[in-house]
Order: structure tokens, then sequence, then C-alpha cells
């Protein structure tokens, strides 16, 4: 059996070209291997239009013609097709002429700058042969998902036999159906869509469909998705056991917006890859090649990885851009504590027009600010990335009252986050750290992404008390205070600090600190300090007792002017690593802030930081 579209193509039945007429400034006209000719018109001018036919100027009931046309004296040569009767024979703008019922017709082609220039040929159609059987294509899914759209086909044999059918359905509340077998579904209910035969109406065959509400897509994203139970009475969807591992998107239906929330479960079935970044999420995007999304990755064995981790990632994933290096968490934020195989895992997204947050098991993980989709409505996103995993519990909220509820919640307040149990913290404005063998890595308050973003010129203030550093490590900084992550490149990092010195010899004053280092490389390590600039005076004169310190940026000029104040006095950083350095700098970009203390302990109260953007 041969597929045959609406509207079948005969082999071409002749190799001569057929030319029935023209127009130009002598008016007459041109014929080549034609027994009929047309009337030329009344123009008279310089331009000159042509038909010819690519065969056989006869054709049967269904089947096709292309016509062409020629036009000289000018370069504008668009014409326009028309037929003398469009019971006989159609033609669309581009000449393909349709036979639709038996006689004779005119096609002409007249030209777009001077319609009075035209030219002329007559095709004859004749009766098409009746088909033997007729079947309908691409119908065999009797589950289809309202709002979706599916194209039958139709086969008819023998091949000469007419094509032209009509479509019509059962229920047009629930379903229509096109000319052309394009089925819209419209509404839940039962529904049937038939095909007959136009020259033959006991020539016929039905389809039927069964519609129901389906709130992820069956026909955008990865086809490996398993969405046939969204509508169970336990509905679920999932990527199952033996898929190639890869990345499997799956959209979100009836959500386009900029605000929404979504939440689902998932359940992941196994691990089948040994990728450090394979992942299941949420995602918000337009299409296979422009999502931004975030996975929960767990850990993966043989990989030296022995953490939990999430990150935000971009479609196309051609690149490692700024947001994936600075959104990577390890093992913190309550992440080690999934056991990821034996417990179900809720990620949640919440997109507040720019603002795009993300969950686990009811704790914010990240939030995005940017203008990435700005006033531009976005799908919600399924992702699974190498793990096959079953999806339920899917909840869905659009009305902008009840998502401003969700915000207003504790969960939704915090900017920041301990990283461990070294570190009591309150809330963002109470925090200690407790380990005099803990890194400045190792014990902190981090941002929960853009929560805790400075742009332009910006103030941290803080109280610091209890200021307590490890003076067994007496060849590097120890002490307690602020990191700053640049925006635009995560591993670069300004800090500013008080405790005792590693490079003043002597000196066991609590002294400032102001370095930029590479935070791949741990900031006791030697090799990560880029430059550094410290107090050789004291900046505070007992650690145990409580200070108020001010952090300022200014940006003048496109140059970053940074100072610090402890209880109102400016300090001066005298000892460099270079006799050059200024408290400036030439990045004048976002940051966003953590706090933390380098084998030190210290209390840290009133925290606050405001831009001026």
């Amino acid at each position: 059996m041969k597929k045959k579209p609406l509207f079948a193509i005969l082999p071409l039945l002749g190799l001569g070209l057929v030319v029935l007429g023209s127009c130009g400034p002598t008016g007459t006209s041109e014929t080549t291997t034609s027994e009929t000719t047309s009337e030329t018109g009344t123009y008279v001018g310089d331009y000159k239009v042509t038909v010819r036919a690519l065969g056989s100027t006869t054709i049967k009931v269904s089947n096709t013609l292309q016509l062409r046309s020629t036009v000289t004296g000018t370069t504008e040569k668009d014409v326009t097709w028309s037929s003398s009767d469009d019971s006989i024979a159609s033609v669309d703008s581009s000449g393909l002429v349709t036979g639709l019922g038996e006689g004779s017709v005119t096609i002409t082609a007249s030209l777009n700058i001077e319609p009075a220039c035209k030219d002329s040929i007559v095709v004859t159609v004749e009766g098409a042969v009746a088909p033997d059987t007729l079947k309908i294509t691409g119908g065999d899914r009797k589950q289809q998902w309202l709002g979706e759209e599916l194209q039958l086909g139709v086969d008819i044999l023998p091949e000469e036999a007419s094509s032209l059918v009509t479509w019509t359905s059962s229920n047009d509340q629930v379903a229509t159906v096109s000319e052309t077998g394009l089925v819209n579904f419209l509404t839940e209910g039962d529904v049937s869509i038939t095909c007959v035969s136009n020259a033959d109406e006991s020539k016929a065959d039905t389809v039927d469909f069964h519609v129901s509400y389906g709130t992820f897509y069956s026909n955008q994203g990865s086809p490996e998705w398993d969405v046939s139970h969204q509508a169970d009475s336990d509905p679920y969807v999932e990527v199952p056991l033996g898929k190639e591992p890869a990345y499997y998107s799956l959209y979100f239906n009836h959500v386009l917006s900029e605000n929404y929330y979504v939440e689902v479960t998932f359940d992941i079935t196994d691990i089948v890859s040994d990728w450090v970044w394979q992942g299941i999420g949420l995602g918000s995007g337009l299409s296979e090649t422009d999502t931004r999304y975030f996975i929960f990755s767990p850990r993966v064995e043989g990989q030296g990885n022995d953490n939990n981790k999430c990150i935000v990632k971009d479609l196309p994933n051609e690149s490692w851009p700024a947001i994936t290096t600075r959104s990577q968490i390890w093992g913190e934020n309550g992440l080690d504590s999934i056991d990821f195989l034996n417990d179900e895992i809720t990620i949640g997204m919440l997109r507040r027009e720019n603002i795009h947050y993300w969950t686990i098991n009811g704790n914010v993980m990240w939030q995005d600010d940017s203008t990435k989709y700005e006033g531009i409505p976005t799908m919600p996103i399924l992702v699974s990335v190498d793990i096959p995993c079953k999806v339920t519990d899917w909840k869905i909220e659009t009305d902008v009252e009840k998502i401003d509820e969700i915000l207003a919640t504790p969960a939704y307040q915090k900017s920041f986050f301990a990283t461990n149990g070294n570190t009591d913290y309150v809330d963002d404005t109470n925090f200690s750290f407790n380990n005099l063998n803990t890194s400045f890595k190792g014990q902190r308050v981090r941002n929960l992404g853009d929560k805790a973003k400075l742009v332009g010129d910006f103030t941290i203030e803080f109280d610091m008390a209890d200021l307590m550093p490890n003076n067994s490590k007496s060849d590097i900084f120890r002490g307690a205070g602020i990191g700053l992550s640049r925006y635009d490149s995560p591993d670069s990092v300004e800090t500013f600090l008080f405790g005792h010195s590693g490079v003043q010899g002597e000196n066991e004053s609590i002294v400032g600190r102001f370095a930029t280092w590479n935070y791949v490389v741990p900031m006791e390590d030697p090799s990560s300090i880029l430059s550094y600039q410290e107090t050789s005076a004291v900046a505070i004169e007992n650690p145990l007792d409580t200070v108020h310190i001010k952090i300022t940026r200014t940006i003048v000029n496109n140059i970053s002017n940074f100072a610090v104040e402890v209880d109102g006095k400016p300090l001066t950083y005298d000892v460099k690593s270079n006799s050059s350095l200024q408290m400036t700098s030439r990045y004048t970009g976002a940051y966003v802030i953590w706090v933390g203390a380098e084998y030190s302990s210290a209390a840290i109260s009133n925290f606050e930081f405001t831009s001026s953007l």
C-alpha cells in the first residue's frame, strides 16, 4: 500500500513545453506543442508574460499540474494566478493546478505591475478513478489530550485513484478537523473523525479518540517521556528504564505566563550513567534551544564525587556560563541528607516576572533574578538528564495573589543559608562561626543566588564580636569577614577580613585585610591569592568586644573605590603584595555576598546590605 497525500501528483505525461499565448509589444501569441490557444488580450507594451506547463495539460480529478511563468522586459516578475472555474480546477500562488471536477478551464498568469499583461493556458480535467480502498493513517493512539493537534493522513488504492476526500468530526465541540486532516482537540470527551472519498462515498474510514485534560504536552519536548498515564486515577509520567542517557524535557501544557508556581515529586528509578552532572529538575523556557533549568544531581560512584549537588544551566549547553558556576551547591543546604534511591524528591519552581526560585523538599536552593525572559511568558518544563524517573503529585498555581502568598512564607525570605554544622544560623542578620579548625569556604553563610546580590554602589554593615583566631596557623591569615564573588566570573573573589596576619611577622594585632583570590584554590594556599592589602595599624582593639564594621563601594569614572570603617574610623591598608595597589578595582559589575571565618570563631549580628540599583 502506498501513502498518498490529499492531492496525488500523477507522473508527468509529456516532456514538451506547452506555451499558450503571450502578451508583448505586437500583441501576438506564441504556441509550442499545443492543440489549443488562448486570447492574447489587448495589452501593448514592453512587458511579456509566457505560461508553460510542466507536463500534459490533461489531468485527472485530484491530480495536479505545475505551471511556470516567464516574464521579460522587467525585473518585477511577480504574477498572480487565477482560474476561470474553481469548481473544475484551482491554482495556487506558485502555479500548481489541482483538478477538482470534469471539464476544461483557463488558467491565467497576470503580471502584478501591469495586470493587463497576461498569458493563459487551457487545462482539461478528466474524471478520476474511484478508490478500491481508503484507510486513515496516524490515528492509532486513541488517547488524545486537550489543547493538542494531530495530523491525519489517508492511504488510497489503487495509486491512480482520486485522492480527493472530505473530513468530518462527529462532535466539533470536542474536536475539529480541517480539509487536510489536521485535528484540533478542544474539550474533554469522545469524538470520531471520518474520511470519505469524494469519488465514491461508500469508501470511507473512521478513527475514534478519547480526549482528556493533560498536564503535560505529548507532542513537545522529548518523546521518551511516557505521558499516557497522566490522566489515570493515580496519575504519573515517567522516563522508563532502558532509555539511552540524554537530556529529556517535558513541557507543561496550559501554562504560558510570567507568573506561576509548579511543584512535582520525582522518584529516581536507577542510576544508569556515570556523568557527574546527571540530574532531575524543573526549567523555564520556550523551546529545546531556549531554556534555563535547575537540577538536583545525585552523587556518582567512581567520579570522586561524594556529594549530592544542584546547579542551574541553560540550553543550548554549548558553554558553561557564569550562572552555572555560581549556582553550584555541593552537599550543603540539606542536599547530602537526601537518600535519592530510596526517598522521593519534591522540586518546586516559582516564577514571578523576572524572578525565578527553585526549591528542593520545600527548602529554597536558588534565586535567579535576570532579564533573560523579561516581559516574555514561558512554560514550566520537567527535566531529566541521564536519569530514568517517575513523576507524581504535581501542583500548578498561576493566580498572582496565591503566588505572592507563597513568596511571603519564611522559606522565601532568607538570603543565606549555613553551609555546615560549624555555623549557627539564626536568620539573615545573626549567625556565628564556631570552629577554629575550619577554612573560610568550610564555615560560612552562603547566598541563595541573587537574593544577596550587590549592584552599583553598595554598603555592607554588621556588628562583630567574640573574634578568636587560631594562633597555631601563624603562616596564614586567620579571621572572619565578607566574601564577594564576582557575578560575571564567580571564581574571582574579593574578601574583607579581620584577624591575625600571616605576612606581618611579629604583628599580632587584629588587622584588616583586603584580598583578591581564586575560589577554586583554598584561601590558605598562597597560590590562590592574586593580591592582598592589610592594615599595619590595629583594626580592632579587643577582639572579644562588639565592633561595628562598614564596607562600601563607590563607582567613579568606571573604577570601584572600596572603603572600610570600624566603629566609624576609616582603615588604611598600607601592607601590600604590590606597592602600587590601591583600594580600587576596574571591576564594576555585580557581586554576590557570603560571610565566613578562616580558622577562627566569631559572632555576626545586625547584618545588612544595600545597593544603589
